[in-house]
């Protein structure tokens, strides 16, 4: 079984995605996901940093596959990779989920001879695209839940289904006796990159930071996560800085990561040139963000 996985975070990058180790990555490309802010807002297992999280008030969630040669039009836009049930697995429990309940619905999902993103967008469907009773399905299913983060299904533009991992709000976690992160830190909605610094002003939210940005590497769009740095001129520099540093090895790094072929990078993310400026670095590094508001 394959599982196609959406990254809104650090999964976009090589840097964030060594985190999982080395992963067999079947396909690969940019999606864009309708009617989605991205921001941070649940603090990390991993240190003192806040992690990405996608919010939408529009359900089911949808998406489509990018070419690299197209203008970006706004909309948050995310790494898709395809993947084996057992790399999942692996990224599964980086994500805060149970291994051995996504192992409870890939057998339930065989059983009724879907694959697994079919299978939980069947049960998203049963429920009227209900996000809470959808994780209270979950938890039933497989008595279990997580305050971090649940996998959501996604219908892609031809007609196929990914997951994404979203983290459970103030809607609750599908279990009353299981309270979300984002509750218990009182993160109603999802801060922006200058606001999230303003909280965490450290290396490992810097660090965190870049693991994100570093996406931009391979065309994703991640203007959003970086109109806001304008405010905080500080942290702009030191991004800048340590930006600079790592676009010579993210390319290298994530070829590593993902086992891709040359061939199916350039397929799927373009030149390196024109991928550094669709994603908004080009101009981020040169400091034109600034140079606009001045």
């Amino acid at each position: 079984m394959e599982v196609s996985v959406i990254g809104h975070g650090s999964l976009m990058s090589g840097q964030g995605l060594s985190f999982s180790g080395t992963l067999q990555v079947k396909d690969a490309s940019i999606v864009a996901l309708a009617g989605c802010v991205r921001g941070f807002a649940k603090l990390s297992r991993y240190g003192n940093r806040f992690a990405t999280d996608v919010e939408s008030q529009h359900w089911p969630l949808t998406g489509r596959a990018v070419a690299p040669t197209t203008t970006p039009n706004g909309e948050v836009e995310a790494l898709a990779l395809t993947i084996s049930l057992e790399d999942f697995s692996c990224l599964v429990k980086r994500e805060g989920y149970s291994p051995v309940a996504m192992q409870q619905l890939a057998t339930l999902a065989q059983e009724h001879g879907k694959s697994l993103a079919d299978f939980l967008w069947s049960i998203h469907e049963e429920v009227g695209h209900d996000r809470v009773a959808y994780c209270r399905r979950l938890w039933a299913l497989t008595g279990f839940t997580s305050p971090h983060y649940i996998p959501h299904p996604l219908r892609l533009g031809d007609g196929s289904c990914a997951l994404i991992f979203l983290a459970p709000g103030l809607e609750g976690t599908g279990a009353n006796e299981v309270i979300s992160v984002r509750q218990e830190t009182g993160i109603q909605v999802v801060m922006n990159t200058s606001e999230t610094w303003r909280q965490k002003p450290n290396e490992d939210q810097l660090t965190y930071f870049l693991s994100c940005l570093l996406g931009g590497v391979h065309g994703i769009n991640v203007r959003d996560l970086l109109m806001p740095v304008r405010e905080e001129r500080t942290l702009a520099e030191r991004l800048r800085e340590q930006l600079g540093q790592r676009l010579a090895v993210e390319r290298e790094q994530f070829l590593s990561v993902t086992s891709l072929s040359r061939e199916h990078y350039q397929r799927a993310f373009g030149d390196p040139e024109t991928a550094l400026e669709r994603s908004g670095l080009t101009d981020f590094l040169s400091g034109e963000y600034e140079k606009r508001t001045a």
